[in-house]
């Protein structure tokens, strides 16, 4: 528990969101995440990226990353979604643009590594091959939380290093916070009263 705060509590410091947030947002996806093998740090910094950048609320954001990762889990699972997209289609298309989603055994690949391999060639995509790709990943719903983060990959990838190296970001926290004005004003206080 105190590794998974740590990272909120540096992601937090490190952007423009909170630890709170973050938690918010985590709460509406976490549980489609891991099966689909997504990790607890590209979970956070992805939340983390896309609250920062876009200062949407993480109820909103929280809610279109586990309606992207939704589809993930139920075309692994063999359905069709609402748009009529079925496992091929999404295979099909994301193979156009050189990220293959399922492995040599035609298993769904973790996450972490597809969205890697999305990051990676972002940028060399044109503009209508980033819309489509990201109409079709996130649907025609979420799609713009999936092009900022997208953007924003040099911003995620620092957000995964602040993730992975988190360790202790909360001593810190408290550390900086009992040594700043307000905890002072506390102590005074406290120290008066009784």
């Amino acid at each position: 528990l105190e590794y998974y705060a740590d990272v909120m509590t540096a992601l937090g410091a490190a952007t423009a969101s909170s630890s709170e947030e973050i938690a918010t947002g985590l709460e509406k996806f976490s549980a489609v995440a891991e099966t689909i093998g997504l990790s607890y740090e590209y979970a956070t910094s992805a939340l983390a990226t896309i609250t920062a950048t876009t200062r949407q609320s993480a109820d909103v954001v929280g809610t279109a990353l586990k309606t992207l990762f939704a589809r993930m889990q139920d075309l692994e699972l063999g359905k069709t979604l609402d748009d009529g997209t079925t496992m091929g289609q999404y295979s099909d298309n994301l193979a156009k643009i050189g990220v293959n989603i399922l492995d040599a055994s035609g298993n769904l690949r973790e996450m972490d590594k597809v969205l890697d391999d999305l990051g990676a060639r972002w940028d060399n995509l044109t503009e209508a091959q980033k819309v489509a790709t990201a109409q079709g990943v996130a649907g025609i719903r979420q799609y713009t939380q999936f092009i900022a983060l997208m953007e924003n990959w040099d911003f995620m990838q620092q957000n995964l290093a602040t993730a992975s190296g988190a360790s202790g970001a909360l001593d810190t926290q408290a550390d900086i916070y009992a040594e700043s004005w307000e905890a002072a004003q506390k102590r005074v206080t406290a120290s008066a009263e009784k």
